[in-house]
C-alpha cells in the first residue's frame, strides 16, 4: 500500500451512512431529535469542525436543516439531540438556533445533504453572533477547509 496518500475523512451518523436511509428518529413523524454523527481520520493540521444540511425540494428553496459551527478539534462524535457542542446557527424552517427535523411535503422519497467540514481556524463569525446561516457560515469557512466529507441520505415520508 502506498503510505503517502492523504487519510480520507470519514463521516457518518447514528443509524445512517452515506448513500443511506434517514433514520424516521430524526424527522417530524418520529421524535424530531437532532442525530448523533461521528467522523474520523481528519488532518492534523483541523482546528475546528462544522457540519450543515439541507434538502433542495422541488421548488428549488434550500431548506436548512442543520448549521452547526466552532466544533473543537478534540470532538469526534456528537450524540443524539445534542444541545452543547458546538455553536448553532439559524434553521430556514423556523428561523432558530437550532436543528429542525425534515418534514417534507409531498410522495416520494427526499434527498438530505449532511456535510463535514475540518478547518484550519474557527470561523470568524463575530459580526453576526445571532443569526448565522448557512450561507454566511460556508464564506467564513471556505478559506479555511482542510477536508469536508459529504453524506447524501434518503427518506420517505410514511
Amino acid at each position: 500500500t502506498n503510505n503517502s496518500l492523504p487519510l480520507q475523512l470519514k463521516f457518518s451518523g447514528n443509524g445512517f451512512a452515506h448513500n443511506g436511509t434517514y433514520p424516521k428518529l430524526y424527522t417530524c413523524d418520529s421524535s424530531g431529535i437532532s442525530p448523533g454523527l461521528q467522523w474520523s481520520n481528519a488532518p492534523s493540521t483541523t482546528k475546528s469542525y462544522a457540519v450543515t444540511m439541507y434538502t433542495i425540494p422541488p421548488t428549488g428553496d434550500k431548506h436548512v436543516y442543520i448549521v452547526l459551527y466552532n466544533i473543537p478539534s478534540s470532538v469526534s462524535s456528537i450524540s443524539d439531540n445534542s444541545k452543547n457542542v458546538g455553536e448553532w446557527g439559524i434553521n430556514t424552517v423556523d428561523g432558530k438556533n437550532t436543528y429542525t427535523p425534515p418534514c417534507s411535503q409531498g410522495p416520494g422519497a427526499k434527498i438530505y445533504v449532511l456535510t463535514l467540514y475540518a478547518l484550519s481556524s474557527d470561523p470568524n463569525l463575530s459580526f453576526s453572533t445571532t443569526k448565522v446561516t448557512m450561507d454566511m457560515l460556508y464564506s467564513s469557512i471556505k478559506s479555511k477547509i482542510v477536508d469536508s466529507a459529504l453524506m447524501s441520505v434518503t427518506y420517505t415520508r410514511p
